[in-house]
């Protein structure tokens, strides 16, 4: 609407001027016409003038009119400086609001960058959180297969439960039947010992009658079976080569025994002794694997009987060696009544001396070939029956360990004999 106004301004604007310009001609040609002379100057100059005026007209009523149809343009017309101020002033708003513009350009640009990584980062916190799930998935399964598990055992041990009884019973007539299978066992030791019995004795009299051939036919018998060559103590636990070596020594002592006796020598090696590689062995095996420190007793005896000038077999035998009676320890004790007659003195000391020498052989000392662990002397023992005679009606002979006795030793030197009356050993029980 408004440009339609305008337009129609305009087409007026110029239809007025150019009627002003047109009324202007004609009054300028009559006043040339007519020779009218305005302010006294010649026609020509007052047709200049009225020309002039007509265009000022013109002009005039065309800012007239503009200015007063539109207010902007009249305002702008009077208010110049105004306008140019404020013109000033909305370009330096501009110029502001377009820096300021700017400026969020470039924080909206530091934002996009800000945004673009927190996305960035809650992509990848989400892919670690998806990665967290699916653990957690899994461990939800693993959960699940472990208490399928749980379950799978709970049955079975409800299954063990109800089996446990009848494993029990079972178990119960096992032990029934290992109780009757070792009691034939035993039955069957037992019997296997009597053969060896027999066997040992058929051996005996086999040995016997060996000799006695040999003998009859003008040869002695140096070793009978089972006899003591030589007997010595070596400690156990040492070392391989520590074992070894002690082992050597002990074979050259032996065999220095063995050579006193007439019986075949090897002369390239000197040895007298016929003895087993495998037996050699077994013996350094069994003293290596001994407790340090232990001690080990190690006799030589002969495997068969040896005739002279024959060839020395013997055996090792192994014992563990330990204090059989500690020193000033009570071995054995008897009542003998001094009344008695020497005779029957004698026989009972006799007595008592068998009864030391039974307890000793079963408390683990080791006898030698005729059976015995050592014997008082000749004059030592009738000493000690005329120390009986002299005492009063009835003493107590006490029988002691002068020392720590073990197995390898032998009692003649190690005891000692104490008279007790009644008298005082009432008065030690008291």
């Amino acid at each position: 609407m408004e440009i339609i106004n305008a337009f129609v301004i305009i087409i007026s604007l110029v239809i007025l001027s150019g009627l002003i310009a047109f009324i202007g001609d004609k009054i300028g040609m009559k006043m040339g016409k007519k020779r009218v002379s305005l302010f006294g100057l010649r026609p020509r100059y007052s047709s200049i003038i009225i020309t002039i005026l007509t265009g000022v007209l013109i002009a005039v009523l065309s800012i007239t009119i503009l200015l007063g149809v539109y207010s902007e343009l009249r305002n702008a017309l009077f208010n110049i400086n105004d306008v140019l101020n404020r013109l000033e002033r909305l370009n330096q708003q501009l110029a502001e609001r377009d820096q300021q513009l700017s400026e969020r350009d470039q924080k909206l640009a530091a934002r996009d960058q800000e945004l673009s990584r927190l996305q960035q980062e809650i992509e990848e916190r989400e892919q670690e959180i998806a990665a967290k799930e699916k653990e957690i998935t899994e461990k939800e399964q693993e959960i699940a297969a472990k208490d399928q598990e749980l379950k799978n055992v709970e049955n079975e041990l409800k299954e063990l439960a109800k089996n446990r009884d009848q494993l029990q019973n079972r178990v119960a007539e096992l032990s029934s039947q290992r109780e009757d299978l070792e009691t034939q066992v035993t039955e069957l030791e037992e019997q296997i010992a009597d053969l060896e019995a027999d066997y040992d004795d058929l051996r005996e009299v086999a040995n016997q009658l060996q000799a006695g051939v040999i003998y009859y036919m003008g040869e002695d018998i140096v070793y009978q079976k089972g006899d003591v060559i030589y007997n010595d103590v070596l400690e156990g636990g040492r070392s391989e080569q520590e074992t070894i070596s002690a082992l050597n020594e002990y074979l050259q002592k032996a065999n220095q025994v063995a050579l006193n006796q007439e019986i075949q020598v090897n002369e390239e090696t000197g040895m007298a002794l016929r003895l087993q590689t495998e037996d050699i062995l077994n013996a350094a095996r069994i003293l290596y694997n001994m407790d340090q420190g232990s001690r080990v007793i190690v006799s030589l005896v002969s495997r068969v009987n040896v005739p002279k000038n024959d060839w020395l077999y013997a055996n090792f035998q192994l014992y563990e060696d330990f204090i059989v009676f500690e020193k000033d320890s009570l071995i054995s004790s008897r009542v003998i009544s001094s009344d008695q007659s020497s005779e029957e003195i004698e026989s009972e000391l006799e007595a008592l001396l068998q009864n030391v020498n039974e307890k000793a052989i079963n408390q683990g000392l080791l006898p030698d070939n005729s059976g015995q662990v050592g014997s008082i002397n000749f004059s030592q023992f009738y000493e000690l029956v005329n120390r009986v005679r002299s005492s009063q009606a009835e003493v107590k002979v006490n029988v002691y360990a002068t020392t720590n006795i073990w197995r390898e030793d032998r009692l003649s030197d190690n005891l000692k004999f104490e008279l007790e009356t009644a008298a005082e050993e009432q008065n030690a029980d008291e």
